[in-house]
């Protein structure tokens, strides 16, 4: 009864000695001496067993490691060890210890199969490349003792037409000069020379003349283009009126002695740029007719054309409103929408000012305020009306 405890504790410390079993050898090292497992420990007798018996071989440090925990596979491999290395017949086994040792082996069972089908797969690989190796070394003894074989011969020429095909590759296209290297070190000076005879020199100096450079330009040299499109822009012009019935005067109000003219005095500012989407460009505009107490504002596409030098030519197209008096008899103010025509000439005189003129035709859809300019004293009458301008623009 004491036999069949101390193999079952044996065994029970098989299983918690995690990666004691870690080896497919079947035969127990010659000597294993365990650090961790001192004389005077409670359980070194049963050690001391298992290890003579070949079940378990301990760590590579050396180290049995008891308190750790061993999986079912190590479980596994240690009966594999007691079925394969005869431990059975040489430990003394008694009926009793062969019961628990059954009884373990019902309890790992699908993991000792596993290994054992693992064992058997590795000793067949094993068997297959010792083949393999075998017949590699016979046929290096072949190579080394000379012999012809079909593979030797057809290596060799294989080995002849690579280094044939590499002498006929032509040579590449030469590639681009580095960078030229820093200057050497200066060299050592050369022997001095034999002495010069003795004479009388004369030296004249001459005085350098220095003719200056002169680059001359032919033509206008275009300025630098602006850093941006985008411009604003004041203008002072003059919009058509009618002579016959309307008056318009310079800064004044008309009156019943009022001079008669043909025009408006305005003044406008404008904001813009050249190009929204290539050269179409876009604009708003507003000006003010004092003599009519009259403000006209429009919004326009444009089409600008440098001609290469300082010049620029636009034209355009848009709509407006003319906000003014409305016309007697009616009281209160009155608003025209006109249709807009424009075509204008600038000059750049910096980079970021300009100079321009433009003419702007305008076409009302009604004349409900006295601001429109029209002859007509009827509220739905359409007509042409013009507008000149002049002003600076400036660019940033």
């Amino acid at each position: 009864m004491r036999k069949t405890l101390m193999i079952s504790s044996v065994l029970a410390l098989g299983l918690g000695a995690a990666g004691a079993q870690t080896a497919t050898t079947t035969a127990a090292p010659a000597q294993v001496t365990l650090s961790d497992v001192p004389a005077g420990h409670w359980a070194k007798d049963a050690v001391d067993k298992i290890v003579a018996c070949g079940l378990i071989q301990g760590f590579p440090d050396g180290t049995f490691r008891g308190n750790e925990n061993l999986t079912r596979y190590q479980a596994a491999l240690i009966f594999h060890r007691l079925l394969t290395s005869g431990a059975m017949a040489q430990c003394g086994f008694s009926s009793g210890d062969m019961t628990v040792i059954v009884n373990g082996m019902q309890e790992v069972r699908t993991e000792l199969a596993a290994i054992s089908t693992r064992v058997g797969d590795l000793e067949k690989a094993n068997a297959d490349q010792a083949a393999r190796i075998a017949a590699l070394e016979e046929k290096i003894a072949g190579l080394n003792a000379g012999g012809s074989s079909a593979d030797v011969t057809a290596l060799t020429a294989r080995i002849d037409a690579l280094e044939a095909a590499i002498k006929n590759i032509p040579a590449g296209p030469q590639g681009p000069a580095g960078p030229q290297g820093p200057a050497g070190p200066q060299g050592p000076a050369g022997p001095a020379g034999a002495a010069a005879p003795a004479t009388s020199t004369t030296v004249v100096t001459e005085p350098v003349v220095t003719t200056p450079s002169t680059t001359v330009v032919i033509g206008d040299v275009a300025p630098a283009a602006p850093t941006s499109n985008l411009y604003a822009g004041v203008s002072l012009g003059a919009k058509m009126t009618d002579t016959a019935a309307k008056y318009c005067l310079s800064g004044l109000r008309p009156t019943a002695n009022s001079t008669k003219v043909g025009y408006c005095g305005t003044a406008g500012a404008m904001i813009g740029s050249k190009s929204v989407f290539g050269p179409i460009g876009a604009r708003v505009a507003v000006d003010y007719a004092w003599g009519r107490n009259a403000i006209n504002a429009d919004v326009a596409a444009t089409y600008n054309v440098d001609l290469g030098t300082n010049l620029g030519v636009y034209a355009g197209a848009g709509l407006g409103l003319t906000a003014s008096p409305a016309t007697a008899p009616a009281t209160g103010n009155a608003t025209d929408m006109y249709a807009l025509g424009l075509v204008g000439v600038e000059y750049r005189v910096t980079d970021n000012l300009a100079a321009f003129v433009e003419g702007d035709g305008r076409y009302y859809l009604s004349n409900k305020g006295v601001g429109t300019g029209l002859s007509s004293t009827a509220t739905t009458a359409k007509g042409f009306n013009g507008a000149v301008k002049a002003g600076v623009k400036f660019y940033f």
